[in-house]
């Protein structure tokens, strides 16, 4: 699961203005993989990006603690909040389309 704050963080005030109560998961619904998230990248950002994806192997020679995939369930959020984007829309609207890298006037 991942959480985009510029989305959550206004829901948090509303919450709190609707005295919401309880153990809530604070995260976007849906899952998305480090993968996907280069793709976005490199689409939106820098079309010459390329990366190489490592074994599990290889991966712990470089990090302290072993990594947990997981997705919450954010039935309960998504019900009080239906505007609430998957993790991919959230993604896309907040994060990569404000960044998006604009051509020159010459296709550069």
């Amino acid at each position: 699961s991942m959480t985009i704050l510029d989305e959550l963080l206004p829901l948090s005030i509303e919450m709190a203005k609707r005295n919401c109560t309880g153990i809530w998961n604070f995260t976007n619904p849906g899952v998305v993989s480090h993968n996907e998230i280069l793709e976005m990248y490199r689409a939106y950002i820098d079309p010459s990006f390329k990366w190489s994806n490592f074994s599990l192997e290889e991966q712990a020679k470089v990090i302290v603690a072993p990594r947990s995939n997981n997705e919450l369930d954010a039935t309960k959020l998504k019900t009080e909040f239906p505007q609430l984007l998957s993790i991919k829309d959230s993604l896309l609207k907040y994060v990569f389309e404000p960044n998006k890298k604009k051509e020159s006037a010459n296709g550069v």
